[in-house]
């Protein structure tokens, strides 16, 4: 029986093994051709893009998407900071935010007040003097219809106050459209 090598091979199977030709590496020149060629036979397309290459388009959709997320972002921690201030805040002054509903309410019942005087002021004006007056009763339901939506955004009276005012704004309530009245 035949000595065995460090490798598990017998002498002779390494003398056979070392007698085996050693693959070599292509030359760069025969990859080349062999690339061109294929490429002639239409078998590969030429690439339309070098690797490492960035266009400018893609450059410009890069940086765009980067700033829409970073605003996204920005605004989202913005309102979410907004509304746990607001809770944290009502929760540490209770008292506080039950006098300001009292307020509100004095205010309010003031503002209505006020309105009515300003109604009947208005019955004998001239136009102009009851444009104004509605006017400003218009500015003061909105001021009103923000406050609220700031307070709960998911009011959905208020905000359909608003949605009315942008649509008056931008003029696409002008139409014959049907009217509904709100009670409260």
């Amino acid at each position: 029986m035949d000595e065995m090598n460090w490798n598990g091979l017998t002498p002779a199977e390494q003398k056979a093994f070392e007698s085996l030709s050693r693959e070599q590496e292509p030359s760069r020149l025969l990859e080349e051709r062999t690339v061109r060629a294929l490429k002639e036979r239409g078998l590969i397309r030429p690439s339309a893009a070098r690797p490492g290459i960035v266009r400018p388009w893609m450059a410009i959709a890069a940086l765009a998407a980067s700033v829409a997320l970073f605003a996204s972002g920005l605004a989202l921690g913005q309102w979410m900071g907004a509304r746990q201030t607001v809770d944290a805040l009502v929760a540490f002054y209770p008292d506080r935010t039950e006098r300001a509903a009292a307020l509100v309410q004095t205010t309010s019942s003031a503002h209505t007040a006020a309105l009515s005087g300003l109604i009947e002021a208005t019955e004998q004006a001239d136009p102009a003097t009851v444009e104004q007056a509605r006017e400003v009763a218009r500015a003061a339901l909105w001021s009103a219809a923000s406050e609220v939506v700031r307070l709960a955004p998911d009011d959905p009276l208020a905000v359909r106050i608003l949605q009315e005012f942008e649509r008056a704004r931008t003029g696409q309530g002008t139409g014959e459209e049907a009217r509904s009245f709100v009670w409260f």
